[in-house]
């Protein structure tokens, strides 16, 4: 999987807005299409079910708004739900803004996977149980444990830099990632022994 593209100005944003952990109000956020404010997400369960979940405290929940970059880098959790298709840019965006990962899609293929260690630095979820038990675990984690949530926090934003395609970082880049991953699946490609007989 290769990761979505963030124009500069936008990623220069979400990065301006990227609080310290000690600084975040939010448990979670999420803000963008829902089945309220677009036809194509009126039967995603998914983003349904965390609309219920709005009135809790500690939380910003809705559809799109301008506060968008502050809310995510005031977050200790961004969540990632399904959308029309498994995957989305709220992932990318999230590292930018510092805010962890939360991921609601049971189908996303996580990029990079030999080079970053997700299980470290994100939370994976069962798309179809957003309920309570999933906003008592997060608000578990931020206020009783907040030494696993400032490592995590740590590590999402070294984890950054595979994502920033603005960035021509030798060591760590998406554009390494990529021909890494490249050069893996060429060593793992069937050797044949003849030429093809279509070779002429």
């Amino acid at each position: 999987m290769i990761p979505g593209h963030l124009d500069w100005d936008r990623l220069q944003d979400i990065r301006s807005k990227n609080l310290p952990t000690s600084e975040r109000r939010f448990l979670f956020n999420f803000h963008g299409r829902l089945p309220i404010n677009h036809d194509y997400y009126e039967q995603n369960l998914v983003r349904g079910s965390i609309l219920k979940l709005a009135h809790h405290p500690e939380v910003s929940v809705g559809g799109f708004t301008e506060e968008y970059f502050d809310i995510m880098g005031s977050s200790h959790f961004c969540l990632i739900p399904e959308g029309t298709s498994s995957w989305t840019n709220h992932l990318y965006e999230s590292f930018f803004a510092g805010c962890i990962p939360f991921i609601l899609s049971d189908k996303y293929v996580l990029p990079f996977q030999e080079l970053i260690d997700w299980q470290s630095l994100s939370v994976r979820w069962p798309q179809d149980e957003v309920e309570y038990p999933m906003y008592s675990y997060m608000w578990s984690l931020v206020h009783n444990r907040k030494e696993v949530i400032e490592n995590m926090k740590r590590k999402v934003d070294a984890a950054a830099c595979w994502f920033d395609f603005w960035a021509f970082d030798a060591e760590c880049s998406p554009y390494r990632a990529i021909l890494l991953a490249l050069e893996q699946r060429h060593r793992t490609m069937p050797r044949y022994l003849h030429p093809s007989p279509w070779i002429t």
